[in-house]
């Protein structure tokens, strides 16, 4: 296998973004636990101390896949799985590896905790093992999307800026003064994509009486309607959109405004920032970061690799 320098993962609640030497890499932040094997298919189990899950796409066909949102999510079997998929698709295992984790979670001890179930466990692709054999650095997430504008903006780096990371189920809010990370001005709330999606799954249902993904609620979001099975559907969401952009509108003008330095810069990424990028009004301007879906792993990796 080839080595490589440094990898940047991002493991979402959505979706898992992976950056190595600039190659990025996204699939959905799926798993279930394989109970039998495939009959029609080859797939491609990751075995976790001794479980096998499958991971992605593989998992989304399979089906009952296992609920991320939870505290005891990340250093999990089913979290390590996640992990060891994204060493596999990258051909990595050698290098330094940067890994985010929510910013109300971030510590020194948690990291640790992160480092030992790695390194301590049993990681497998087919029946090959694959132990990581590298420098593991934890930071918190909106982090990444900081170093990703900052390499575009290196002059910013020495300003105050204020991170909004828009994720699938929730928004975080980081500051970082002088290029320091500042803990105490961090802020996480449940008010990701996912919601205004949900609501646009039960407005189709309510009026057509069938239920439809997250992926359609989306096309209904862009577009205003769907084509299923050859029927065309168009639902009116206005009123969901403007029930989601005034709650996370006043979240994030109230998290600006109690700042304790006063920004010089205010960015926005994530999955969900490429979503809402038209529909949210703000009071203050905030600026969209280059590629904001990947702009957390591509950041990491820029960490990892001392390039600002």
């Amino acid at each position: 296998m080839q080595q490589a320098d440094c990898i940047g993962i991002d493991i979402g609640y959505g979706f898992t973004k992976t950056c190595r030497s600039g190659d990025k890499q996204m699939f959905p932040t799926a798993i279930t636990l394989m109970a039998r094997e495939a009959t029609f298919s080859d797939v491609s189990p990751v075995v976790v101390n001794g479980h096998r899950f499958l991971v992605g796409k593989e998992a989304e066909r399979e089906g009952n896949t296992i609920d991320t949102r939870h505290s005891r999510f990340v250093t999990s079997d089913a979290w390590l799985a996640i992990l060891g998929h994204c060493l596999k698709i990258n051909d990595f295992v050698k290098g330094e590896m940067v890994l985010g984790v929510p910013p109300g979670m971030y510590s020194r001890e948690y990291g640790q905790r992160i480092r030992d179930a790695i390194k301590g466990s049993d990681i497998r692709v087919g029946e090959e093992p694959y132990r990581f054999n590298g420098n593991i650095k934890i930071i918190p997430q909106g982090a990444g999307i900081f170093f990703r504008y900052v390499k575009d903006h290196p002059d910013d780096f020495r300003k105050n800026v204020t991170v909004i990371d828009i994720g699938h189920h929730t928004v975080d809010m980081t500051f970082f003064a002088e290029g320091k990370y500042v803990e105490s001005a961090t802020e996480s709330q449940e008010l990701g994509v996912s919601l205004i999606l949900d609501s646009i799954v039960k407005a189709f249902y309510r009026e057509n009486r069938f239920s439809i993904g997250f992926k359609a609620a989306l096309d209904i979001l862009k577009d205003g309607q769907i084509t299923y099975l050859g029927t065309t559907y168009a639902v009116d969401v206005r009123e969901e959109v403007i029930r989601y952009t005034q709650r996370i509108s006043s979240v994030m003008d109230r998290y600006l405004e109690k700042l304790p330095v006063q920004p010089d810069v205010g960015i926005m990424g994530g999955g969900g920032a490429a979503v809402i990028r038209d529909l949210v009004s703000l009071r203050h301007r905030l600026l969209m970061v280059s590629e904001p879906a990947m702009a957390n792993a591509v950041g990491y990796w820029h960490f990892g690799s001392n390039a600002r």
